[in-house]
């Protein structure tokens, strides 16, 4: 049996940020990052919450948030003892959000109302159970219905200060989100529909964001497509793109959608050299109105070329050979048992972990 699950209530489209005014919550805690506390961001959304609104800031989040911040976190939410909890920001911020009151429920916290309000357009984590943090170097990918948001506000103006590189590889991550939710061994009617509607929006919309960031049709296009993609992977799944991204960024500290857009080529080539694999990529290349599996793959390429993400591991900075070779069994080894692999479409074995990553390395 299959299952379709949206817990989380979306409010969205022109003047989605006027939903605050009805928040009759009083006691507020907003998780957040430094920049968007010191931009004055943070002052920009609160100041749509109802008169007497007490708010308190936790603004300690870092992209890869760790454990340890998560816990600090927890300390946090049980001295303030919100009614209402809001995740601004971008995935870490929400993904934080997430953990901390995960742990903080299992500590005897009464959930309050949890509101996330992304500000970059990627990880879709509004609408997803799944959050990722760090331990040591080891990312962590929690996954449970518990971790979803209430509430999700989309308004494409939070967005609008992302710098090119940040859209360009928050983008890339919808991009993965939806296609590895179209091909995974989960994937349904409805979870396809939502997958190719992302895509088409990001072949589209990424281009036109990355060049003009004020160009808000796009960038309210691109929040919803995340949003959509989050909902696919949610109830679809996700593959080993994700899963090799995830020990890759935990151990080199690379930001997550660069990576996912590194390796997504090197992965789609892996599944579909053999044709019972490469059977959803030819659906989906149909779907998008593209001739074949290998238009679809030339098409991820020319996106990524035309964003200016590297061809190849070894491209990035602060990565020497030496020392992705020194880890390159114990990252395969950790993305085997990464909760994301389980759907992937194709079954893998460590060493084809080790090859892929050796692929990616050498482009």
């Amino acid at each position: 049996m299959n299952e379709f699950y949206l817990k989380t209530k979306l409010f969205f489209g022109a003047r989605a940020v006027e939903h605050l005014q009805s928040l009759s919550r009083s006691n507020v805690l907003v998780i957040t990052d430094g920049f968007l506390q010191e931009s004055g961001m943070v002052e920009k959304m609160t100041q749509h919450l109802p008169v007497g609104s007490q708010v308190h800031v936790y603004s300690n989040v870092k992209p890869d948030p760790s454990q340890e911040l998560v816990d600090a976190g927890v300390r946090m939410i049980f001295d303030v003892r919100p009614d209402l909890v809001i995740a601004f920001g971008g995935g870490s911020c929400i993904d934080a959000s997430k953990a901390i009151l995960y742990f903080a429920a299992e500590q005897g916290l009464e959930r309050p109302y949890f509101l996330a309000i992304p500000t970059t357009a990627g990880t879709g984590s509004e609408v997803t159970n799944f959050a990722v943090i760090t331990r040591g170097s080891t990312k962590v990918a929690l996954i449970d219905d518990a971790l979803m948001p209430d509430g999700a506000l989309l308004d494409a103006g939070f967005t609008r200060s992302v710098p090119p590189k940040i859209t360009a590889d928050t983008g890339l991550d919808v991009l993965t989100h939806a296609l590895e939710a179209y091909v995974s061994n989960a994937a349904t009617t409805f979870t396809d529909a939502m997958a190719t509607k992302a895509l088409r929006i990001v072949f589209e919309d990424l281009p036109v964001v990355f060049r003009d960031g004020d160009a808000m049709r796009a960038r309210g296009r691109m929040t919803e497509a995340s949003c959509v993609a989050g909902i696919a992977f949610t109830n679809a799944g996700l593959g080993i793109n994700h899963s090799l991204a995830h020990a890759l960024g935990g151990r080199f500290h690379v930001a997550h959608g660069r990576l996912n857009a590194i390796l997504l080529p090197y992965v789609m080539r892996f599944h579909m050299a053999e044709t019972k694999y490469r059977e959803p990529y030819e659906r989906l290349a149909g779907e998008l109105g593209m001739a074949d599996a290998d238009e679809l793959l030339r098409r991820v390429l020319d996106l990524r070329r035309a964003l200016g993400v590297e061809g190849s591991i070894s491209e990035l900075d602060g990565i020497d050979a030496a020392s992705f070779e020194a880890h390159v069994g114990e990252m395969a080894e950790a993305a085997a048992n990464d909760r994301c692999t389980p759907t992937n479409p194709r079954p893998v074995s460590k060493q084809d972990l080790v090859n892929l990553y050796r692929d990616a390395w050498r482009g």
